[in-house]
Parts: C-alpha cells; sequence; structure tokens
C-alpha cells in the first residue's frame, strides 16, 4: 500500500513540474535583422513568421531561415536568441550574395546576347537571386522551345567569385554533319540542296519539318526518316536522314479499240530521276483511228542556280496532235506546239511560274475552220501546303492563273483568261481525308477552241461521256471526296462532283452536271491509278461511267 502512494505521488510530480517548464517557456520579445545591406529589412521581415509574444519555438525558427533562403539573395542565413531584460531577442543574421558586375552569354549564336540579356531579370548592378537564375534558365529555354531549336537549352550557369559576373552557358544543338542512309539510285547532292538545315547550323524543328517535306515531295521516296546521333563534342549532333527509294522511270505500251477512239496503239516512256539528278524527261506517243498525239517534255527542277538561284525550275514541253480530241468534239485538227515554264519559290509555301507557248492549228480531214496560230504568255501563283503531292492527307492547294493569248489567222485577236483553284484537304479520323475542290475560270476575247474550257471529263464531273461534255469561256466546278486508305496501297473513294461550262451569260444552274460515285486508287511510284465509277444525275447505277486516270482528281 505504501509503495503504491510513493508511485502515485511520483508521476503527479513529474507532470506539476512539466506544467510549470511549459508555463515558463522563454518568449520572443524582440526580433532583429543582421547583415543585410541591398537587401530592405522589411523584404526579410516580410518573411519571417515568428512573432514577438510568442514562445521560442526551434521549428518555426528553422521554418523563417528555410523562408529568407528561398527569396535566392542569401548565402547563409542563421537564427539564434539572445536573452535580454523583459524576455529573449530572436536575431536573424544573413549573408548577401555578391552584387553582380555583369551578366554574360556563352554559346549563343541563334540570339544575340542583347535579346538574352533583355530576357532575364539577372541584371548587373543588383544582388546574385538564385531563384531569378532558376526562372531565367527556363526563360531562355522557353524562347529556344518556341522557336522550334528542339536540342537547345542551358547547360550550366557559371559565377565568378572574383569578378562577380554571372555567366549562362548556352548548348544549342548545332548539326556538325549530314549522313544519308538508302539512297541508291538518287544522288546526295539532289537531296543535301533541298535542306536548309546545313552543317554549322543550329537544329530548328519546323526548318526541318520543312526540308523533309521537300525532300519527300521530290517523288522518289517512300520513307525519309531524320535520326540524331552523338557529335563530336556535347553542343554538337550528327543529322542521319534513312532514305528508302522508289520507283521513279516506267515503260508502258498497249492498244486497244475503243467506240470512238477506234483502234489505238501507244508507248510512252516516264523517267522522274534521270540518273539520279531529280531531272524528268517524258516521251509518249499515240498513233490511232480517229487521233494520233506525239509529246516530248523535259523538266530541271533546279536550272542553272547559279544563274538563277535555288529551285528555279525549267520545263519544256513540244507536242504534235492529230486528229479529233475526243473532249473536244467539235473540231477535227492538226495541233504543233511547245510552251517553256520557269518556276520559283517566293517562300516556303508560295511559288510563281511563267509559261511562254506557241500552237499551230491547221485544220485536218473534213475540217473547214481556219488555220490559226495562239501564242500565249500566263502566269501561276500557287500557295502549297500539302504534306505530299501525289497524294495529300491534310494542307492546303491554292492557284490562280492570268493568262494572255494572241491569235493569229487572217486578221489579229486577243484572249484573256483568269482561273482560280482552291484545293483542301482535312484528316478527319486515322487513314480517312476529306478533300473539298472549288474552282472558277473567265475566258474573254476570240477564246480558241483549244483553250476553252470543258466539264464532264475524269477531272471535273465525272460519270459523263467525254461527247456529253460541256464547253465554254465560263466554269464553275465543286468537288468532294472522302478518301480511305484501307493500306499503304489501297485507298477508297465516294465522292461528288459539281459544274458546268457556257459560252455567255451568267451560270444557269439547272444546267449543272452534278454525280456521285464510289472509287478505288492503286498507289504506285508515279502517283495513284484511279478508277471513279460516276452515276449522273437522272441515272441508273447501272448507267454510271467508269473513268481513269493517273493522279488524285484534285
Amino acid at each position: 500500500m505504501v509503495k503504491k502512494f510513493w508511485l502515485v505521488w511520483a508521476i503527479m510530480l513529474i507532470l506539476s513540474c512539466a506544467l510549470w517548464a511549459e508555463a515558463v517557456k522563454p518568449t520572443i520579445a524582440a526580433i532583429e535583422i543582421r547583415g543585410n545591406q541591398a537587401i530592405t529589412q522589411k523584404l526579410i521581415s516580410d518573411n519571417v513568421f515568428s512573432r514577438v509574444g510568442e514562445a521560442v519555438s526551434e521549428e518555426k525558427i528553422n521554418g523563417d531561415i528555410k523562408a529568407i533562403y528561398a527569396l535566392g539573395y542569401f548565402s547563409n542565413v542563421t537564427g539564434t536568441i539572445e536573452p535580454q531584460a523583459g524576455g529573449n531577442k530572436l536575431i536573424i543574421t544573413v549573408t548577401e550574395n555578391p552584387v553582380l558586375a555583369a551578366v554574360s552569354f556563352e554559346g549563343n549564336t541563334v540570339f544575340s546576347t542583347q535579346t538574352l540579356s533583355a530576357l532575364v531579370s539577372s541584371r548587373a548592378g543588383n544582388v546574385l537571386n538564385y531563384q531569378k537564375i532558376q526562372d531565367d534558365i527556363a526563360k531562355i529555354n522557353e524562347l529556344y522551345k518556341n522557336k522550334g531549336y528542339m536540342l537547345s537549352r542551358v547547360a550550366d550557369v557559371d559565377t565568378d567569385k572574383d569578378k562577380h559576373i554571372l555567366k549562362f552557358l548556352i548548348i544549342e544543338g548545332m548539326v556538325e554533319s549530314i549522313v544519308l542512309d538508302g539512297n541508291t539510285t538518287t544522288q546526295d547532292y539532289v537531296i543535301l540542296r533541298e535542306l536548309k538545315t546545313k552543317p554549322g547550323s543550329v537544329l530548328n524543328e519546323e526548318t526541318l519539318k520543312k526540308d523533309l517535306r521537300r525532300v519527300f515531295n521530290l517523288g522518289f521516296f517512300s520513307e525519309v526518316t531524320p535520326n540524331f546521333e552523338a557529335g563530336s563534342s556535347k553542343d554538337k549532333i550528327v543529322l542521319q536522314l534513312k532514305i528508302k527509294e522508289t520507283r521513279s522511270s516506267t515503260v508502258n505500251f498497249g492498244g486497244g479499240y475503243g467506240e470512238r477512239e477506234g483502234w489505238f496503239g501507244f508507248v510512252d516512256l516516264s523517267i522522274n530521276n534521270l540518273m539520279g539528278t531529280a531531272q524528268g524527261l517524258l516521251l509518249r506517243g499515240q498513233a490511232g483511228q480517229q487521233l494520233s498525239t506525239y509529246q516530248f517534255k523535259y523538266f530541271n527542277p533546279w536550272f542553272f542556280p547559279e544563274k538563277f538561284g535555288d529551285r528555279t525550275s525549267f520545263t519544256f514541253r513540244r507536242w504534235l496532235t492529230i486528229g479529233r480530241d475526243i473532249f473536244v468534239t467539235t473540231q477535227d485538227g492538226i495541233y504543233n506546239g511547245f510552251d517553256v515554264s520557269f518556276g520559283k519559290p517566293l517562300n516556303d509555301y508560295y511559288n510563281a511560274s511563267l509559261t511562254l507557248g506557241s500552237e499551230n492549228v491547221a485544220p485536218n480531214n473534213l475540217s473547214t475552220f481556219e488555220a490559226y496560230r495562239a501564242d500565249t504568255v500566263s502566269l501561276l501563283l500557287a500557295f502549297d501546303t500539302r504534306d505530299f503531292w501525289l497524294n495529300p492527307k491534310e494542307g492546303s492547294y491554292y492557284t490562280l492563273e492570268l493568262k494572255q493569248g494572241f491569235k493569229t489567222a487572217s486578221t489579229h485577236t486577243t484572249f484573256s483568261k483568269v482561273g482560280l483553284d482552291l484545293n483542301k484537304y482535312f484528316p478527319i479520323f486515322d487513314n480517312q481525308v476529306f478533300a473539298v475542290h472549288a474552282g472558277a475560270g473567265i475566258g474573254m476575247g476570240d477564246v480558241p477552241v483549244g483553250e476553252l474550257y470543258w466539264v464532264g471529263s475524269t477531272n471535273t464531273v465525272r460519270g459523263y461521256n467525254p461527247s456529253e461534255a460541256h464547253i465554254g469561256k465560263y466554269r464553275l466546278l465543286g468537288n468532294l471526296e472522302y478518301r480511305l486508305n484501307f493500306s499503304d496501297l489501297f485507298q477508297g473513294v465516294f465522292f461528288y462532283d459539281y459544274g458546268n461550262a457556257w459560252h455567255a451569260g451568267g451560270p444557269q444552274f439547272d444546267q449543272f452536271m452534278y454525280i456521285w460515285g464510289p472509287g478505288v486508287r492503286v498507289n504506285t511510284p508515279l502517283g495513284p491509278i484511279r478508277l471513279d465509277y460516276g452515276v449522273g444525275a437522272g441515272r441508273s447505277f447501272s448507267e454510271g461511267v467508269m473513268n481513269f486516270s493517273i493522279g488524285q482528281a484534285f
């Protein structure tokens, strides 16, 4: 019993002492900031959360030290308690970072030092602040990223303790060399000249995308894939392009019999990458009962660049056609002509081309029209953002053509033409594209038969026989296509065409031709082989017309 009494008494004594110790815990009577010179007392005090009158708390004082450190201006912060009359004084002692004598940048070539200096908040004459340095690093990295410099970054920050100079060390990702892999036919220079990314330049994502688009649109490759390898130093990279070539030359021959064409035979040689130089050559001949035609074409995408500049294209065409063209059913003649075109990109998306042409036209067989010569000059302006011109999945292609002609027969007359075509491609789901085309054309003056617009054919309003085509000086046309890629080889299409051509007055919409129908595409190196089955207005499905061509309708 006695032992229990002493045990209870001891416990009560311990608790009493603890309560007494808590009651007499020292309090803060004053707070003093020491050591600051450039940094204001208020800024530091605003980050001290210990208060006069509160009990001294080691945990809270440690929190004050961390908060002051987080300001970024100090290399050391301490907190001590000093007894004084009437209580205890909390003394916060700070050691300021040095005042910056200068801020410099090393490794920057894309952006000037002046630009970067205006961007960062670290300034000469200010106290070095580590928090601001972190913010400045983020700002510099963001600037490079937003401008497409995907490998650029601040690699390090150096502070000279003696001279008090803050230096940002920047790695921009310079291209040390470009390596091509897989082009066994195409010459290296053909690919390299399409690249604005050069050895010694800083790698830019947007520039590289445009480069790859130009290379792919040469039409000789099924794949162009970039890879990056480490260069000879940490600020350099090696750009490797893995290339898979496709066949770029074909020889075709054959023959047949058509109800309107009669017997015919043809042969053509198409070389789109002559000896790996990207030059093109076409020889085509067709002989038949109703029509014989012969054509020669030469194309050079870089025509004397040392004289005319980069990407100046040159095209020469020569043709001779004898007979009745099934798409121009009113004139049986002999067409002997040529044209020469020069093209020049204005920037990455705009292109201009000038074409000069001349054609002599004379009557053939029983035709009785007056022979004439038509000389033309035309200017074509184009806006092109398509990802792949042979078979686009996204982008736009707009063209405006202005043509002036001079017709010489027993009298001299002139004619003019203005044509506008707008094409837009929308990727709607995986492997699915919605394509839209709108076109308009106006002819003025004595427009020869060969220069008239016609609607009702493979590339205008499908589903009509050539003899049903509408011909005239004016044209309005609209096309819609839903394209579904089943594989890299096959594509299915559902289309709707609407349009008309007429000679005078305004459009008579009740005379417009319109059709719908399915189609299929077989992708080849020369472009999609196109089969479309069009069903005209007021006709049953069995009365549709099959159209065959190479290349998309638009």
